[in-house]
């Protein structure tokens, strides 16, 4: 199953381009912010970062600061508060104010690659990661984040690069390991592929994510049922994990096990949409006729119009196909 799908997916699963699918996004000005007066003083103060690139007033909240930081410390202190809450934008805009105490401020600058990486603001994330690996060029942390930037932007050579400069800095580093791994899946290089994330669950076992990954190399590679008994250990280690639930309705598709790819399905998607998922992987291989039953039977399901069953559905008729009833 070689090309792009028309089916519902998420998270790692088998159906996109390349045989895979990545389990995986700047106008930059600066916002004025009033600052209450400490002391006996009256008016306002207008403080605002100074450093270019780093600060995005487009993803902030103009807000009134509640505290006056003075030094790095407690800058980076109510930082650390406001991320833990939850409160990315107004942290970020502490650790950039951490970073004006003190230039060399190594968490804050991987902080701030990591928020606005987080937030698909790539351009100012590796502006923060460049700058810190200017500090200090074999910070394993750093080079991790600047990777995972890298494999998000498809810049695959320059991610090898970073992330196994950071696994070898630091091999307890499983994200590192995990995007190393998306690489070597991505060449066909499925040994390598596997050595990474069973690496990287050594640093973090029992993690879906990974054992799902693990699991999808297997099925490149040809062991079918080695990915299917990962994928059934993630379900069972996590039920809401629903790519290795997909996954699982893939293959036993493959295998010729439809009940059993229906009910895989049927834990994530609707009947309607499983059966546009089954009709779909028919028509990658070279079935139409099961795909167009499949396809009608999602249409037939639908309390409403179903989009994709219907778009699958001229795809396999504009193709030529010769169904058979």
């Amino acid at each position: 199953m070689t090309e792009s799908i028309k089916f519902i997916i998420s998270g790692r699963t088998f159906a996109k381009s390349g045989n895979a699918m990545r389990c995986v996004f700047f106008c930059l000005s600066f916002v004025i912010i009033s600052l209450p007066l400490v002391g006996c003083s009256t008016g306002t103060v207008v403080t605002m970062p100074k450093i270019p690139g780093l600060y995005d007033d487009k993803s902030a909240l103009v807000h009134e600061l509640q505290e006056v930081t003075g030094d790095a410390p407690s800058a980076m202190k109510r930082a650390d508060q406001l991320l833990q809450q939850g409160s990315k934008d107004e942290a970020l805009y502490y650790y950039v104010r951490a970073l004006e105490f003190d230039d060399k401020n190594m968490e804050a600058l991987n902080k701030i690659g990591e928020i606005h990486a987080g937030q698909g603001h790539y351009g100012p994330a590796e502006i923060a990661y460049q700058l810190a690996l200017k500090l200090e060029p074999k910070n394993a942390a750093t080079l991790q984040g600047l990777g995972l930037l890298q494999l998000k932007t498809d810049r695959k050579a320059e991610a090898r690069q970073s992330l196994a400069a950071a696994i070898a800095l630091d091999p307890g580093l499983w994200r590192a390991g995990n995007g190393l791994g998306l690489i070597a899946d991505k060449m066909g290089d499925y040994l390598h592929a596997r050595q990474y994330y069973e690496s990287a669950l050594k640093a973090k076992p029992n993690m879906p994510m990974l054992m799902n990954n693990l699991g999808y190399s297997k099925y490149l590679s040809g062991d079918w049922q080695g990915a299917l008994r990962l994928f059934n250990e993630v379900s069972i280690l996590d039920a809401k994990y629903n790519p290795a639930w997909l996954n699982q309705g893939l293959l036993y598709a493959r295998l010729g096990n439809d009940a059993a790819a229906l009910q895989a399905f049927t834990h994530v998607l609707d009947e309607a949409d499983a059966y546009n998922n089954l009709g779909y992987i028919y028509m990658m291989n070279n079935n139409p006729p099961a795909a167009y039953e499949c396809f009608q039977k999602a249409i037939s399901l639908s309390p409403t119009y179903h989009r994709l069953a219907n778009e699958n559905l001229k795809r396999l008729s504009a193709s030529e196909y010769q169904l058979t009833k």
